[in-house]
């Protein structure tokens, strides 16, 4: 919906989506290429304790958070599970407040060069269904910068999931039609990938 998140879940507001029945058909192994993601189903806008797909780690404040889903499939047989990726614009702090209350139009960034981490299967089996969060900059070039661990369940899974990111690439966000550098977090789902 487009409502002001009185409702249900108050601060919450939801872009785009849809709801439609039916299952998937099983591909041969291997499966086709995946495109790149040009488009997201829904991204949710919230505040930052009002929720958005990961924990309120201090990153965002009064400010608008945005959150979508990033599709971590290499090929249409894979069974990744998509990751969290929720964010803001790089503002000033003097310009969170004045900038939250005027309408802006902000265009979520899409991952273009993706690389999925490489887990030990003993470890992802154990740490099955965590979640590792990772704090970084999207600079207006589309890369990520001070790319930070803020929560993992095993250190093993830090060092890996660091360089994958470190090759990553993004058309960047945009601000009212022009690029613009974000703060955001990326919820990495611990999976075991056989």
């Amino acid at each position: 919906g487009s409502g002001r998140g009185a409702g249900s879940f108050p601060g919450i507001t939801i872009q785009g989506g849809s709801l439609s029945g039916g299952g998937t058909v099983a591909k041969p192994r291997g499966g086709d290429p995946v495109p790149p993601q040009t488009s997201y189903g829904m991204t949710l806008v919230s505040t930052a304790s009002s929720g958005g797909g990961l924990p309120d780690l201090g990153v965002f404040a009064s400010e608008k958070v945005y959150s979508v889903y990033l599709d971590m499939r290499t090929t249409t047989s894979d069974q990744i599970p998509s990751w969290t990726l929720q964010y803001a614009p790089l503002r000033a702090p003097q310009e969170e407040t004045a900038t939250i209350r005027k309408q802006e139009t902000v265009t979520p960034p899409y991952l273009l060069v993706k690389e999925v981490p490489k887990l030990p299967i003993e470890i992802a089996r154990k740490y099955q269904r965590r979640m590792v969060i990772v704090y970084a900059i999207m600079d207006t070039q589309g890369k990520l910068d001070q790319i930070l661990v803020m929560q993992s369940p095993a250190a093993q899974l830090t060092d890996l999931i660091l360089e994958a990111l470190n090759k990553w690439v993004f058309r960047p966000a945009e601000l009212n039609g022009q690029p613009v550098s974000i703060k955001l977090l990326l919820g990495v789902p611990v999976f075991p990938s056989e």
